[in-house]
């Protein structure tokens, strides 16, 4: 299938109609639960995090931070401002 070997899915919208999405998830998307735990397997099995240009605002990139430090894994950040790590912890 051309769409599928380009990373396109064929979804359809309310209603019914076709239309092709990429495999990128725009923000207010969720994160599907595979890229989910293949992200959160590998914040544990890193030696460090590093952040760079994020605020960390999104949920599931604060939720990666998280996650890292919860477990020992150091998190450097390089970003321009406070990040919602640094706010709230």
């Amino acid at each position: 299938n051309l769409y599928a070997d380009n990373g396109l899915e064929n979804i359809k919208n309310a209603n019914q109609q076709p239309f092709y999405k990429t495999d990128v998830v725009f923000f207010g998307d969720s994160v599907p639960r595979h890229r989910v735990h293949l992200s959160n397997a590998a914040v544990d099995a890193a030696d460090g995090l590093l952040c760079i240009g994020t605020s960390l605002a999104v949920h599931s990139a604060f939720r990666l931070a998280k996650r890292a430090i919860g477990r020992g894994v150091p998190v450097a950040i390089l970003n321009v401002g406070e990040t919602r790590l640094e706010r709230e912890g």
